[in-house]
């Protein structure tokens, strides 16, 4: 199995696009979106259409997950621009969907998200990505792109896209029509970070999930130890 992500997003047209593809190959994705592009309280036109394509992935069973606010650098903010930009976009996954998100991603990845984001993110879980980053926002190039996906992905792969590029959307498309030969299937994030958990196991909010591998429990923590 392996987990596509989409960040930034929603986009009103290239999300859509994407949402129609992923129904069509019965496949499964994780959205980390900015929380100003669903807030019903900004006064854009696009908001009441991203609002309606949350509401979308929820009812097709993709996961939504926590990508700040404003897409800002947390590790360089103050914790309470940090608490703000990960609450406020929570409670606005919780408005329009009635669940609050389980996982968090920061703008910029691991190395901008020190131990004291994480912290103020908890419970939320930190998601990034397992080394198989295309730089989509920078290489338009969808057959460099796709090849670089499925050289790199195995099972257990965390695979970073963003949702606002056509060219990023036509990159999944290809690449899981490809993986999908290899005898892949296309999960949330939950599902591939849940694989190892049973009934002994959870996840640890301090740490950063890039992937979990087949029996990989170096990153999970017992759950006696959560509760002593």
């Amino acid at each position: 199995m392996v987990a596509f992500t989409f960040d930034d997003g929603p986009d009103p047209v290239q999300t859509k696009r994407l949402l129609d593809g992923l129904q069509e190959r019965n496949a499964k994705a994780t959205f980390f979106v900015v929380g100003m592009k669903i807030d019903p309280e900004q006064q854009d036109v696009r908001t009441k259409t991203n609002i309606q394509l949350i509401q979308r992935m929820q009812a097709e069973g993709h996961e939504i997950g926590n990508h700040t606010y404003t897409h800002c650098y947390l590790s360089q903010a103050t914790p309470s621009q940090v608490y703000k930009e990960l609450s406020k976009t929570s409670q606005i996954i919780e408005m329009i969907t009635g669940a609050k998100p389980k996982y968090m991603r920061p703008p910029g990845g691991g190395s901008l998200t020190a131990p004291w984001v994480r912290k103020i993110a908890s419970p939320m879980i930190t998601v990034c990505w397992s080394g198989v980053d295309t730089r989509d926002w920078e290489c338009r190039n969808v057959t460099k792109m796709v090849d670089q996906i499925v050289k790199s992905v195995r099972d257990g792969s965390i695979v970073l896209l963003h949702d606002n590029y056509a060219t990023s959307v036509e990159t999944a498309f290809q690449a899981m029509d490809r993986l999908a030969g290899e005898g892949y299937r296309f999960v949330t994030v939950d599902t591939l970070l849940s694989r190892n958990l049973g009934t002994e196991y959870q996840l640890n909010p301090m740490r950063i999930y890039s992937a979990m591998y087949p029996g990989d429990l170096s990153k999970l923590q017992k759950k006696e130890l959560q509760n002593a």
